[in-house]
């Protein structure tokens, strides 16, 4: 589809839309869901982040950090992000934020995004790690500043697509020429309707090759789980590596099924999170990459808007999902949670 066609469609539909705008109406249930839905997400998230401040023992493991970073990206998507979604929901579809709020947004949803992809990304991998090298190699190796450095790797390359759509949006103000856009209506990125080829590079490049690695990864981390545990069936538990809070006493009296146990949990734990990270990126993520990115990009007129109002819904599901699914994969964040829970409920 040419450039020209596509701006007369969006050209259409914010002159449909202000033909229309008298007849919004703001649906009561629709406005307590989402609000409802923004609150939970952002409790959930502050509550993993206060769960690591408080319980020391969340942070033994370096490893912890992608998690913690995971949250506080979720949290910011639950807090800034959700918001102006909401605001569309609330005014059926209507964009009140004018042209500086998309200027906002649009790289903002961008960078959040592709951070918490690349962050995922990021986790696969160092669960591959983790059952490629022995235990007391793979600690050695993935030490607190190798973390760090990765978190801050991930977030400095979530800043590049927002940075080339905001020097888009200069571009786009260079040309001395009309935008075809009324932004009182209609939010869409200066590449969805001057290079629609650049955009699709875009989401290649930014959320497509971020999934397509953590499938990568994820499948050779099954793979390899799956020798390890055969491995430590056949020989037995590995040795013991001695943690800060441990002593070789406590180790050395406790029986071989105890310490095969120990030694099947340090791969099968993290394994149960990196899965429950995954699914929910199936569930919220891959739907809307697969219709509203690949048809919309292919044939914009073909996207039904019922279906696109529910895929970018589960899309903002993920920070709401990525905090249920530590609370029930990782134990002591659910005591925390439940500790909480019974502290309120006492105030009361």
């Amino acid at each position: 589809m040419s450039n020209s066609s596509i701006i007369s469609m969006i050209t259409d539909i914010s002159d449909h839309e202000v033909l229309n705008a008298d007849n919004l109406v703001i649906h009561s249930n629709v406005i307590v869901w989402t609000i409802c839905l923004s609150l939970i997400t952002v409790l959930a998230n502050l509550g993993t982040i206060i769960a690591f401040w408080k319980v020391k023992s969340l942070g033994e493991k370096p490893a912890d950090l992608l998690i913690l970073s995971l949250a506080f990206i979720d949290l910011f998507q639950g807090l800034i992000m959700l918001p102006f979604h909401m605001s569309l929901d609330i005014l059926d579809g209507r964009w009140i934020w004018g042209e500086l709020g998309c200027k906002f947004y649009v790289p903002m949803a961008l960078a959040s995004i592709t951070n918490g992809l690349l962050i995922l990304c990021t986790i696969s991998l160092d669960r591959l790690l983790l059952v490629k090298l022995q235990y007391p190699k793979y600690m050695k190796f993935q030490s607190k500043p190798r973390v760090l450095l990765a978190i801050s790797i991930c977030w400095l390359l979530s800043l590049v697509p927002a940075v080339i759509d905001v020097g888009f949006w200069e571009y786009a103000k260079s040309l001395n020429n009309s935008v075809p856009i009324n932004f009182d209506f209609v939010c869409l990125s200066p590449t969805r309707w001057m290079m629609p080829k650049v955009s699709l590079v875009f989401l290649f490049t930014f959320f497509f090759m971020p999934v397509f690695l953590v499938a990568v990864f994820s499948l050779s981390f099954l793979h390899a789980l799956h020798l390890r545990l055969q491995k430590i069936r056949r020989v037995g538990p590995e040795d013991e590596i001695a943690m800060p809070n441990s002593n070789s006493s406590t180790t050395g009296s406790m029986s071989s099924g105890k310490r095969l146990q120990r030694s099947r949990n340090r791969y099968i734990k993290p394994a149960m999170t990196l899965g429950a990270l995954v699914a929910a990126m199936c569930v919220s993520i891959l739907p809307y990459l697969s219709y509203v990115v690949v048809v919309g990009l292919i044939c914009p007129t073909c996207l039904n808007p019922l279906a696109v109002h529910y895929l970018v819904f589960l899309l903002y599901l993920t920070p709401l999902l990525d905090p249920i699914m530590y609370g029930i994969t990782e134990s002591k964040l659910r005591k925390f949670y439940v500790s909480c829970f019974k502290r309120l409920i006492k105030r009361r």
